[in-house]
């Protein structure tokens, strides 16, 4: 639970304020320190308050002002927190009212950045009295946004196909073997996503550029989506394709298959509040390839 009492409410109102795309800025930029192995998407982490920020988030009779801010006379640096009302309402027989009812305020989620959280906010929750609006927040950077944009975004790992397929016996030295991506938006693109506030929308799209495969020989074959493998085609794929020299079995310990990865480049472009930009991703996936030799016998019994 995000906060002792009130936790159920805080996670259902902060999955509402991280989805909702006219208040994107309120969820973390995402810096995705951690994806999963097999699919290659981004895992989200949410924070929990301490005990003191949740005193702090309880107690409205203080000032809400931005850290090293003033209460004095002097100009008060603007909040860095967002603030979004909690849905569902907590009820009123919870302390975080304070004894006020839903007929004075509502209870806000409020998210502030934090540097010693893992995703850099923390979420806590504050009462707001009717007809008072929650300080007003820095101006919106559409580097923020494009973050959240991005982290939108549905890119997954290359869905690996070849002709001898993968984990069969089939493939032979001197054979062409044909590599390629299953077609999707997921895993070629495009695929896109927005984010918006304070006005600002920043849009991003993301397509594969191209596909690194590493052959397990100490050979790299570099494509695009690569041509599907047609049964009863002869010869080499005419753009995305390797011949091994080598049986596996003799140069991977115990006898093997050719481990291959490979490896897809996705190009992302994002434009919005009269900034552009253009960044990078690379997602792997793994299979191997048995690749045996031909033995022919001569015609005195022997193999050559």
């Amino acid at each position: 639970m995000l906060i002792r009492r009130a936790g159920a409410i805080v996670g259902v109102a902060l999955l509402a304020l991280v989805g909702s795309p006219a208040i994107a800025l309120a969820a973390p930029p995402v810096e995705c320190a951690k994806k999963d192995p097999l699919t290659g998407v981004c895992l989200l982490i949410a924070s929990t308050p301490s005990a003191a920020e949740e005193a702090s988030a309880r107690d409205d009779d203080a000032p809400v002002r931005a850290e090293g801010g003033s209460t004095g006379g002097e100009a008060a640096a603007p909040d860095p927190c967002v603030y979004h009302p909690a849905s569902p309402q907590p009820p009123e027989s919870d302390p975080i009212w304070g004894g006020r009812t839903a007929a004075e305020g509502t209870i806000n989620l409020r998210l502030c950045p934090s540097d010693s959280s893992p995703t850099g906010y923390q979420v806590s929750l504050i009462f707001l009295g009717t007809g008072t609006d929650p300080p007003a927040g820095p101006p919106i950077d559409p580097r923020v946004l494009a973050e959240q944009a991005i982290s939108a975004m549905v890119m997954r790992a290359p869905e690996i196909r070849m002709a001898p397929p993968p984990g069969s016996t089939s493939g032979l030295v001197g054979l062409p073997v044909w590599m390629w991506a299953e077609r999707g938006a997921d895993t070629l693109g495009p695929a896109e996503g927005s984010a918006s506030a304070g006005g600002v929308t920043v849009v991003a799209r993301g397509q594969v550029s191209r596909i690194a495969w590493d052959m397990g020989d100490g050979t790299t074959v570099v494509c695009g989506a690569g041509t599907p493998y047609a049964a009863g085609a002869t010869g080499p794929s005419p753009d995305c394709g390797h011949v091994y020299e080598r049986a596996s079995s003799r140069h991977v310990p115990g006898g093997g298959a050719w481990p291959v990865t490979a490896t897809s480049t996705w190009t992302i472009t994002w434009s919005g509040g009269g900034l552009s930009g253009t960044e990078t991703l690379e997602l792997s996936s793994s299979t191997e390839l048995f690749v045996g030799e031909l033995h022919v016998l001569n015609q005195d019994g022997g193999r050559r």
